[in-house]
């Protein structure tokens, strides 16, 4: 074989291997259905194959999965690919499709939404927020949001009808944005041809970044994830309108009235009843669901791992996490694009809901 034909096929097997890379397929048994350029399909199982597969890799989960009358798991639309605005270019403002979403948050709307948020792997188009029904889990509609933040978390106000969403400000410093559910509702990217612009920002001090956060009882709690040492948990206090309360510092950004320090590689919080709970992940090892008692008010409680009161195993690249009446809701980016090619570990193309109050009562 000569250089020029050698080196061809070199470039031509680098196709093949990138190709692959960028482009994950589905199985051939699971139609791609889109809605307005937005898959609704499960990007990698269909609904059999997945419980089986659950059941087989991670038994204790598929035994705590919730059967109730809703929806016993969400596919995730839009993995594939989805209505999105083109954040840069020649082409920045106008609509078009993005193929690399990476989902990243997940918040419950009055009981009647859920709410998943995305971000472009590439950046070269704005982040998303998917919206789909919670009784049934149809997929309703794609939002678009007014930056490319990794939007790797969000959190519901019901007393003040509010989404807030984990953003970073122009300096890459903390940020919190909002979207009241009147703009969510109202909102359509086809009639718009346009991004969702924010209803309120606020900028925080008392975290390097906004990775994870959660609304309970009148407080925004704000997580900085580090994946070597211990995180840090924000506490900051809203008014009766559901805003943080201003501080009197030289930047303009609101100060926590309180801080804790928590385990590394925290990806999500959520409290219920008397409980915290906390998901640890980061790459293709096994997450975990962590449970301490709620404690945030004794001054020598911190959220690290030895005080956890159980534990549970799950699957790897766990995001967000909701606790929700009797249930936790938990939210997985192992079946986007790029952790699609990775073999070995369960791609958890739904959010799946377990029951909870088993884990801690004996």
């Amino acid at each position: 074989m000569t250089k020029k034909r050698l080196l061809g096929s070199i470039v031509a097997l680098a196709g093949i291997a990138v190709g692959g890379y960028l482009f994950a397929t589905r199985p051939s048994n699971i139609p791609q259905t889109l809605v307005n350029g937005t898959n609704t399909n499960p990007a990698s199982y269909t609904e059999k194959d997945f419980l089986k597969r659950l059941q087989s890799a991670y038994p204790q989960v598929a035994s705590h999965l919730d059967k109730g009358d809703e929806k016993e798991t969400y596919v995730i639309p839009g993995l594939e690919k989805t209505q999105a605005i083109i954040h840069s270019g020649k082409k920045a403002g106008q609509g078009g499709i993005a193929t690399d979403m990476d989902p990243q948050g997940m918040a419950i709307i009055e009981d009647k939404y859920i709410l998943i948020s995305a971000y472009s792997k590439s950046k070269k188009y704005n982040s998303v927020l998917w919206l789909l029904d919670k009784k049934t889990g149809k997929y309703l509609k794609t939002i678009a949001l007014d930056d490319i933040d990794h939007v790797g978390a969000l959190t519901y106000d019901d007393a003040n009808h509010r989404l807030w969403v984990a953003t970073v400000d122009k300096e890459g410093d903390a940020q919190i944005e909002a979207l009241n559910l009147s703009s969510i509702e109202n909102y359509d990217l086809n009639k718009s041809k346009t991004f969702l612009p924010f209803d309120a920002s606020t900028d925080l001090n008392g975290v390097r970044l906004t990775s994870y956060l959660t609304y309970h009882k009148g407080t925004l709690y704000v997580g900085y994830f580090d994946q070597n040492s211990n995180g840090t948990l924000a506490a900051f206090p809203m008014d009766n309108q559901g805003f943080l309360q201003a501080s009197d510092t030289s930047n303009g950004a609101v100060n926590p009235s309180k801080t804790w320090l928590t385990y590394n590689k925290i990806q999500g919080i959520s409290f219920y009843e008397d409980k915290i709970l906390l998901s640890q992940s980061y790459g293709s090892k096994n997450s975990k669901l962590l449970i301490f008692d709620n404690k945030l008010d004794d001054p020598k409680f911190d959220l690290d791992k030895g005080d956890a009161i159980t534990s549970m195993t799950l699957p790897p690249y766990l995001e967000q996490i909701i606790g929700h009446q009797d249930k936790v809701y938990l939210l997985f980016e192992s079946a986007s694009h790029l952790y699609r090619q990775k073999k070995g570990i369960l791609h958890m193309d739904r959010v799946i809901k377990i029951k909870i109050e088993d884990l801690y009562h004996h």
